[in-house]
C-alpha cells in the first residue's frame, strides 16, 4: 500500500517573517495539513485493521504467506464426537479431526481450498467391528487402506480401535486422495 499523504502540499516557508502575509496562504496550508491528517488517519486505521495480531486471532483471507519460518506451531483439533450416518469433514474446522463411530459412517467433505492443496487427517475410533466407513466423493483414490473396497468406496474394519486416515485434494475436492497413516493404535497406561 503506497501512502497518499503529500507533505509537499504544505508551504514550509509560509508565513514569511517581517512582511504582511496573505490569509489565503494560511488557509491553503491548513487545508493541506487537514487533508494529510485525514489521509494519515485512514491509512493508520487500515494498518490497524489488517495487521497480524499477536494477542488475537488473525485471518489472512487466503492470501499467500511466503518465506516464513515456523517454530513451535500447533494445529487445531476438531472433535466431531460420537456419530453415525453422514459426517461432513469441513476443511475450515482444521486439518486434524477426530471421530468416534456409534454406527456406520458416510464421510462427506466441504470447504476445501480452491487454489491450493487441501488436507485433513481423520483420527477415527471405530466403536465396533460392524461399523463401516464410506467415503462419498466423485473420485476417490485410496492407497494402503486396510479393509478398503474400491468398488463401493467402503472401509470395513476387522478390529475395532483407533485408525488414522489422510485425505488430500489438489482440486477443491473433485479428486480426493486417501491414505491410511496408522491402524489400530492402542493407549498404554
Amino acid at each position: 500500500m503506497s501512502s497518499n499523504i503529500v507533505p509537499g502540499n504544505i508551504n514550509g516557508t509560509f508565513p514569511i517573517a517581517g512582511q504582511d502575509n496573505s490569509s489565503q496562504g494560511f488557509r491553503d496550508n491548513f487545508t493541506a495539513i487537514k487533508t494529510n491528517f485525514t489521509q494519515a488517519k485512514t491509512e493508520i486505521e487500515y494498518l490497524q485493521d489488517n495487521k497480524a495480531n499477536t494477542d488475537a486471532n488473525t485471518s489472512f483471507n487466503d492470501y499467500v504467506v511466503s518465506r516464513a519460518v515456523l517454530k513451535d506451531c500447533g494445529q487445531t483439533v476438531y472433535a466431531h464426537g460420537s456419530k453415525s450416518g453422514v459426517v461432513t469433514l469441513n476443511h475450515e474446522n482444521g486439518h486434524y479431526q477426530t471421530l468416534v463411530t456409534s454406527g456406520s459412517v458416510s464421510l462427506a467433505f466441504t470447504n476445501f481450498p480452491s487454489t491450493s492443496l487441501g488436507r485433513i487427517i481423520l483420527d477415527i475410533t471405530y466403536g465396533s467391528t460392524s461399523h463401516t466407513l464410506t467415503v462419498t466423493n466423485p473420485t476417490l483414490a485410496a492407497d494402503n487402506v486396510t479393509g478398503f473396497n474400491p468398488s463401493t468406496d467402503t472401509i470395513t474394519v476387522s478390529t475395532e480401535g483407533r485408525y488414522l486416515y489422510e485425505f488430500v485434494t489438489p482440486d477443491n475436492g473433485t479428486t480426493i486422495l486417501m491414505h491410511q497413516l496408522g491402524k489400530l493404535y492402542t493407549t498404554t497406561p
